[in-house]
């Protein structure tokens, strides 16, 4: 089983319609219509892909998904040089002692998106949209509240029920507004991106629906 047809089996094991699917994964339609037919999935989509398939159950679909995703980490994100890795692993290092009162993460975090909008703003063609990708979850982030909660509700719930999919998705059914606020931190996420309009959309249209 290739990529696409992983992508498209793990939608229908979620019943959802292109539409729905992209506002659970926080991506646009288009996207997924791209990732069914003949598009690789790129990191922060593969990510979201495998872990929603172990959410739901599906352990074969996310390991095809944690194999592309580690085999693009490898290529396009493991550092190449004696420079990179120092930088990687500073950062690693603040990121994972941001709540021991050493540094202001979310001053590092904002530095960093800045220096990554510029980035975007500078670039063409095939390469900014992948970091536009990068952008958009480095910004997204710093303002998850939404995303947060629903994880906090639904793993409380799910102690009760034992099921992760059906725990999350009585607590979507329950906080309307809770999911609506989650779209509406990915659009703002995506601003001044390639995909800001597609995402806007997906907010404005929950918006409407509930």
């Amino acid at each position: 089983m290739n990529l696409n047809q992983a992508v498209r089996k793990l939608r229908l094991t979620t019943g959802d319609t292109q539409q729905s699917f992209a506002q659970r994964l926080g991506l646009s339609m288009r996207a997924i219509a791209n990732y069914e037919k003949d598009r690789v999935p790129n990191g922060p989509a593969l990510y979201r892909l495998a872990k929603l398939a172990r959410q739901v159950d599906q352990p074969h679909l996310a390991q095809i998904f944690s194999s592309a995703l580690s085999e693009e980490f490898h290529e396009a994100v493991e550092p190449m040089t004696t420079e990179e890795k120092a930088w990687s692993d500073a950062v690693i290092a603040l990121l994972r002692n941001r709540n021991k009162d050493l540094t202001d993460w979310s001053q590092v975090g904002r530095s960093i998106v800045s220096a990554l909008e510029r980035l975007v703003e500078g670039k063409s063609g095939e390469d900014v949209e992948d970091l536009a990708a990068v952008l958009l979850e480095a910004r997204y982030t710093l303002i998850n509240s939404a995303e947060r909660e629903l994880n906090n509700l639904t793993k409380a719930r799910q102690a009760k029920t034992g099921d992760y999919y059906k725990a999350y998705s009585e607590v979507l059914m329950q906080n309307p507004e809770l999911y609506k606020q989650y779209l509406e931190e990915r659009a703002e996420a995506a601003r001044g991106t390639p995909i800001e309009k597609s995402m806007a959309s997906s907010s404005r249209k929950s918006g409407k629906s509930k």
